[in-house]
């Protein structure tokens, strides 16, 4: 219920179902649900729902101060928990394409520094590490920053910004890559993920509407796809764009469009050794960033 009670106190601050799901990034029938699970499980209504706008109900208003409090207990009590276990675990989750270009690199570092860190890689997507973080199970994520705004209690520490650029088979002539579009079938990002949205929204901006075969959100997947001569593609120019064989890469142009990958974090909750691996990440970033062919 803890969930629930978070989108109860925000709903009720902001008077809106739909400005809760903005805030919290879920969709508006998401948050309806949770109210109602709330409602069903204290069996009394909490907001009167008037058009577009909701208000507290004289049962909601009189338990809001309550259900703050217990969300500050809620967040005492797992910092107990973090401090009792294993303070020398660092758990970290990471989306599949910084694993081997920023996170290992760093990881190597922060052992020379701290040889007593003990470090647990759980991979995932950017949304499933969000909510791991968020429910104490990591003490960072590194991935793409979320497309809506961040909850008071986290904290966002920017690594790298990655354009995207159209991958393309090599033997691939035009050097136009909205005609590449016409005549290539395309792998799609998959919209549903931190980057995908961004992509979506380019595409819509530019009334572009291409001949898609396959959506994923793995884009290592992508690239093996787009060398197999399955297609061309539209992703984040990440270091296995530069060193994948069999593909062509083409710049976008103006209006350039680019994900942010940075570290999550908890708000007070720092773990040990966490600000030395986003240090270190922040290195590495610059150290290992993939060469650009369409500017040299």
């Amino acid at each position: 219920m803890i969930s629930e009670l978070r989108t109860f106190v925000i709903a009720a601050q902001m008077e809106s179902f739909a400005a809760a799901a903005k805030t919290i990034g879920l969709t508006q029938s998401a948050i309806s649900a949770q109210i109602r699970r709330l409602e069903e499980e204290l069996g009394y209504d909490l907001f009167e729902r008037t058009g577009r706008s909701v208000r507290l109900t004289e049962a909601g208003s009189g338990i809001l101060c309550q259900v703050e409090d217990i969300l500050s207990s809620f967040e005492a009590l797992r910092g107990v928990a973090r401090i009792r276990s294993d303070s020398s675990l660092l758990r970290i989750g990471a989306i599949s394409t910084v694993q081997t270009s920023l996170l290992a690199p760093a990881i190597a570092r922060l052992h020379l520094e701290l040889p007593d860190q003990k470090v647990r890689i759980v991979p995932g997507l950017s949304m499933g590490l969000l909510d791991r973080l968020d429910a104490g199970e990591l003490d960072a994520a590194l991935i793409v920053r979320p497309p809506f705004g961040l909850m008071p209690y986290m904290q966002w520490h920017p690594i790298v910004r990655q354009d995207y650029v159209m991958v393309a088979p090599a033997h691939t002539e035009n050097e136009d890559w909205r005609q590449i579009l016409e005549t290539q079938p395309f792998i799609r990002y998959d919209s549903r993920s931190f980057g995908g949205r961004t992509l979506d929204r380019f595409l819509k901006a530019q009334g572009i509407s291409p001949d898609q075969v396959i959506e994923t959100e793995e884009l290592h997947t992508i690239l093996q796809m787009v060398a197999n001569n399955m297609g061309c593609s539209i992703i984040p120019y990440i270091y296995a764009v530069s060193v994948v064989p069999n593909i062509r890469v083409l710049s976008l142009g103006e209006p350039r469009i680019s994900r942010e990958v940075g570290v999550m974090t908890l708000r007070g909750r720092v773990a040990e050794g966490q600000e030395a691996l986003i240090r270190y990440l922040d290195e590495a970033s610059r150290e290992h960033a993939p060469p650009e062919p369409w500017k040299s």
